[in-house]
């Protein structure tokens, strides 16, 4: 049924599937359609067996993500990093349903990779719903493209990109004043464990969001960013990489 299977593979990216509280579909899967399903199930197989890492961000983000733009009928949104295309497919379906065209605004440094996924979008036949660039997510000038792809400025950004510290601060400046008022900043990986993801040999996204919070003066919630390990389950929010959230200032 669904994803149940995947409790039996051994690839970490399943880590979620094989807890023992976890034994059901997550809601992200249970709407998409068969076709959604079957190409998404494919996907899996294909990303496997080409990518040993694939550095898709898990179900307990991608859930929260989905329900912020599902549950309050949002129409503008930026991806910073989609490498090979797990949450591009996943926000690309969850745009169709909603009936949004160009929904969807993504960018990421790596061709290869952006190539990928731009095949699995046209496979999806989510064309009319996604928008994928190929470049520096914190180049100068991004922001208004990104608006006049979508239509407006961004209601929610996710910054799921290099994990580098200096990068990780050129997109918060860059990015957040690009928010609409009262908008959504998400960034995936912002614990202690995940500070290990900068290549640079910084201390990477918390560092950067901690020195940037209190420069800004902005408002956050870092879910586990005091976790130091991977292993999941020990606390209520599931991901040991963390997710800080944070709010535009309404003014």
């Amino acid at each position: 049924m669904r994803s149940l299977g995947f409790r039996q593979r051994a690839h970490n990216r399943y880590w979620w599937h094989r807890l023992a509280m976890t034994d059901y579909v997550p809601m992200l899967y249970e709407f998409l359609d068969e076709d959604e399903w079957s190409l998404l199930e494919q996907w899996f197989d294909d990303t496997e067996r080409q990518y040993p890492c694939t550095g898709e961000a898990g179900i307990p983000a991608l859930s929260m993500l989905l329900g912020l733009i599902s549950g309050n009928g949002l129409s503008r949104v930026v991806q910073l990093g989609h490498y090979v295309g797990y949450s591009t497919l996943m926000l690309g379906f969850m745009a169709r349903h909603m009936r949004r065209r160009r929904m969807l605004f993504s960018v990421d440094i790596d061709p290869a990779v952006s190539a990928y996924t731009r095949s699995w979008v046209e496979r999806a036949g989510l064309d009319e719903h996604v928008h994928l660039e190929v470049g520096d997510s914190a180049a100068p000038g991004r922001p208004e493209q990104a608006a006049e792809v979508l239509g407006g400025a961004p209601q929610l950004i996710f910054i799921d990109s290099s994990h580098q510290y200096a990068h990780t601060l050129r997109e918060l400046d860059l990015w957040y004043p690009a928010l609409v008022p009262g908008g959504l900043l998400l960034m995936h990986d912002s614990s202690d464990f995940a500070r290990r993801f900068d290549r640079a040999g910084g201390q990477g996204v918390k560092q950067a969001l901690e020195e940037w919070i209190a420069a800004n003066r902005v408002t956050s919630l870092n879910l586990n960013g005091f976790v130091g390990g991977g292993r999941p389950g020990d606390f209520p929010y599931l991901d040991g990489c963390g997710l800080t959230i944070i709010q535009k200032s309404g003014g």
